[in-house]
């Protein structure tokens, strides 16, 4: 179960967060053995609609997760018993957040659970880490398992600060686009019709649209907004259920020049998670089972849970793959086979996993100078039309009089 509880230290500082116990006794007296006053201790609500909507619970960010696996991979090195790590860890983290999975990961450690299970009552940690630390806990290869842990957070962690950086530069653009066209058709084209009356004129149709845009937005430019934001989260609930994660997963594998960075950035996903599984001991149907759903894609994690199905039956991977060239290049095919015909697999997937990072690399950076000029052009040419529709009627009037 989980606890929410608010507590204050010997110094009197006071300290709140979540902790992990089986029962509210058993919270309270791991609490009380890190000399934590406690001032109260209450069962964890179950997440409402709204909670879920507006993201009441924090989430760790994938580049401090990246960050604690390494220092932790690190301490774990050095020979630092597992308990002494994450205490030292907790103490010196600045990232709240962070310091309440460390505190949940101690305390679950202290009431008796292993470090994986502790992991799995966690909402941080996918199957996937929960499975390769139970690999490293049975086969005494812990240090090993989060070498590899870190390493591939940091994969990941850079891989979505590129998607991200890719998706906020057009982003940007059009927010300045919307600042600069609502200042001109509220502020400014409303107040063209007294000159255009003032010459008896008729307005030209772009004007006449600005002007009739304006009058539109401050009448009902607030129910606007309220629809806007509605649209937003009725589309957020419905792609974050299971039919549009996958549409979603579907269609952003078809998109011009993105689908493309994407389809490389799950198949590098796919078979890093795949290689690093394997060197863990994982077998080869869970392990395939595990990586799909790393992927974060479901598309992926169907044809993951379909290679699963046929290699339990006792088909090849490679001759499986070959049903879904249009996911899974020949290249990834062809180095699946001599991997499996050589017992190299984990080798030539992390190969794979290498190449097609790389490729999602140089097409990130192919599509950032692309995308600069020519979102520069399309902005240019979106403002002027709206100042030709303010600035050219205004000159016209003037070269009358």
């Amino acid at each position: 179960m989980e606890f929410i509880y608010r507590a204050k230290t010997k110094n009197g500082e006071e300290k709140t967060g979540k902790i992990n116990a089986r029962s509210e006794e058993l919270a309270l007296q791991i609490l009380q053995s890190y000399d934590f006053i406690v001032v109260d201790l209450q069962r964890k609500k179950e997440n409402t609609i709204w909670d879920k909507i507006f993201y009441r619970n924090a989430t760790i960010k994938g580049k401090d997760l990246a960050v604690f696996l390494r220092q932790l991979s690190t301490m774990l090195s050095a020979k630092i018993p597992l308990i002494e790590s994450l205490k030292t860890l907790l103490n010196q983290t600045t990232v709240p957040v962070v310091r309440d999975m460390i505190f949940a990961l101690v305390s679950s450690l202290d009431s008796g659970l292993t470090l994986s299970q502790a992991m799995a009552e966690t909402n941080v940690f996918s199957k996937f880490y929960v499975e390769m630390v139970r690999s490293g806990e049975v086969s005494g290869r812990l240090e090993q398992v989060f070498s590899y842990l870190a390493d591939y957070a940091e994969n990941e962690a850079e891989l979505d600060s590129k998607a991200r950086s890719a998706a906020i530069y057009p982003l940007f653009i059009l927010l300045v686009f919307v600042v600069v066209g609502s200042v001109i058709t509220i502020s400014i084209a409303p107040q063209m019709v007294d000159i255009f009356q003032e010459f008896d004129r008729q307005p030209p149709a772009l004007t006449l649209a600005l002007i009739n845009i304006g009058k539109f937005l401050i009448n009902w430019g607030f129910l606007v907004i309220l629809m806007l934001i509605g649209v937003f989260l009725a589309a957020k609930n419905y792609f974050d259920s299971a039919e549009g994660q996958n549409i979603k997963s579907y269609w952003m594998m078809r998109t011009p020049v993105l689908g493309n960075i994407y389809k490389n950035i799950y198949v590098s996903r796919f078979s890093e998670t795949l290689s690093t599984l394997l060197v863990g001991g994982i077998p080869i149907v869970e392990a395939l089972e595990i990586s799909g759903s790393a992927t974060g894609n479901f598309v992926f994690k169907n044809i993951a849970s379909e290679l699963a199905d046929g290699v339990r039956s006792g088909e090849q991977i490679n001759k499986l793959m070959r049903k879904y060239e249009e996911y899974f290049p020949p290249l990834v095919n062809q180095m699946v086979a001599i991997g499996e015909t050589t017992g190299r697999l984990s080798e030539l997937l992390k190969r794979v996993a290498v190449y097609y990072y790389n490729q999602v690399e140089r097409g990130f950076s192919v599509l950032l100078e692309l995308l600069q000029p020519i979102l520069i052009i399309v902005l240019g040419g979106l403002v002027g039309i709206l100042i030709a529709g303010v600035l050219l009627p205004i000159y016209q009037l003037a070269q009358t009089i």
